[in-house]
């Protein structure tokens, strides 16, 4: 089927399914350790426990979300949107167990154990659906690169919205049922809500991209073999440029969700003042959102990849330099901001490099497994979490931190392992990563559009 061209609506509102995802995750990113730790009272060995576990599994599980895409047969919505449309209500019944205390602390850190895993095993495959479809609706690099930049913009509008309502709205759940923990866990089930909602939306934005006709997908793949999941592997370990993507982006990865899970601990015990993180969280989204429009015109300027390697080094520089005005509130704000614009244009730019890896799996292997190299980057995205929920406990922990003490009385030791822990090996993380992709991350634009030709005419030659 000939892809249609972006209609309005996709250039427009893409990613606002994103836009979702995000709210749901940023009751996770922002307050799930610290709702163990401050909210449940769980002890410090079970959060790390449990964070362990959790990440761990999800981890384990991330390449086979992709293969299952890939490898089922199609239902009647299509490959990749079908499933934006059956999930998502799972999750919203399945999330709101994350954020619960039922029974001892041992049943209760089984079920928020389970609670995460099989919120994630459904959220996760629409997920990468979802920004599968990129390929689907895209049929140029601009493209790839603008509507990778939609879904970070909208992505970062999510923050925006969460400053607002996150903390707040879990102290009115609370406030309301005489209960702070189920205001957490209602918290948590408004925002799957909406994320439901959202995919759906999405959903209908992309009626008529791909096809359903199932003699039509049939006869498209004429007599090429299914692709096996023995042969995705094979696409992925030959495939240099996906391996150094993965392992870059680990480190990117590892830079945001450090930051944004002990954002809370900063103001509750540097700061001491929590009404500044709703300030921190407006702020901060509001330049990722500069930063993720930005974006698109950078990547059409300089590539996806060159734009991703300047904002690595300009993020890792920035957040080392917020180390050094830590206990200075307001320069604080000036340097930390700097930091948030450029993690939110390679919240577009390294989405895009899947984009572009997945073209060159294409034209090396002669198949096409978009699902499955895009849910790649869930793999990262997984490892990342597992260091988050055993970093910030353990840094805590040699500092001397006790949830039931005042944050007033915070020694100076405690402090500095915060200020370490939010700002300064999130930097040293996002220089690391620039490395990695100066030095391993060959794939540029040109060769993209030898591929992307090439492709194009053994496409005609079979037809």
């Amino acid at each position: 089927m000939a892809k249609k061209p972006l209609s309005k609506a996709l250039r427009t509102f893409f990613g606002i399914g994103d836009m979702g995802f995000s709210l749901m995750t940023s009751v996770e990113l922002y307050f799930f350790v610290f709702f163990l730790t401050n909210v449940a009272q769980f002890s410090l060995g079970t959060v790390a426990l449990i964070g362990t576990i959790t990440s761990t599994v999800d981890a384990i599980l991330s390449p086979f979300y992709g293969a299952i895409i890939e490898g089922a047969k199609p239902m009647k919505w299509g490959k990749y949107r079908s499933w934006m449309l059956v999930c998502p209500p799972i999750v919203v019944v399945l999330y709101m167990f994350q954020y619960t205390k039922i029974g001892g602390e041992g049943l209760a850190a089984i079920i928020v154990t389970l609670g995460f895993i099989l919120s994630h095993i459904a959220w996760n495959i629409p997920w990468i659906s979802n920004v599968s479809m990129i390929a689907v609706l895209a049929s140029t690099p601009e493209e790839r690169g603008l509507l990778a930049s939609r879904r970070a913009t909208y992505t970062a509008i999510a923050g925006i919205i969460f400053s607002y309502t996150g903390a707040n709205l879990a102290a009115f759940y609370g406030k309301v049922t005489g209960n702070e923990m189920l205001g957490y866990t209602l918290l948590a089930g408004t925002f799957a809500f909406a994320m439901m909602i959202l995919y759906w939306t999405v959903f209908k934005m992309t009626d008529g991209y791909e096809e359903t006709d199932p003699e039509k997908i049939k006869a498209s793949q004429g007599n090429k073999p299914k692709v096996t999941f023995g042969a995705m592997l094979k696409m992925a370990a030959t495939n240099p440029p996906l391996l150094v993507l993965l392992f870059g982006d680990f480190f990117r990865y590892m830079v945001n969700f450090v930051m944004t899970a002990a954002a809370a601990y900063y103001f509750t015990y540097v700061v001491k003042n929590m009404a500044l993180f709703s300030t921190y969280l407006l702020l901060g989204s509001i330049a990722q959102v500069v930063g993720a429009y930005l974006a698109a015109p950078l990547t059409k300027k300089f590539s996806n990849r060159t734009a991703s390697i300047i904002g690595l080094f300009a993020l890792g520089i920035s957040l080392i330099a917020c180390k050094f005005v830590a206990y200075n509130t307001f320069m604080f704000f000036v340097v930390v901001m700097i930091a948030r614009v450029f993690l939110g244009a390679l919240s577009a730019s390294m989405v895009a490099l899947y984009s572009d890896v997945s073209v060159y799996s294409e034209w090396k292997s002669g198949q096409n497994a978009t699902a499955w190299i895009m849910g790649l980057m869930t793999l990262s995205l997984k490892v990342a979490i597992i260091s988050r929920g055993t970093i910030i406990p353990f840094i805590l922990a040699t500092a001397g931190f006790v949830a039931t003490a005042d944050p007033a009385t915070a020694s100076k030791e405690l402090t500095d392992a915060v200020i370490n822990v939010f700002v300064l090996i999130p930097g040293i993380f996002a220089l690391i990563s620039g490395a990695i992709m100066v030095f391993g991350y060959r794939l540029t634009s040109d060769k993209l559009e030898v591929y992307e030709k090439e492709i194009a005419e053994r496409k005609a030659a079979e037809a």
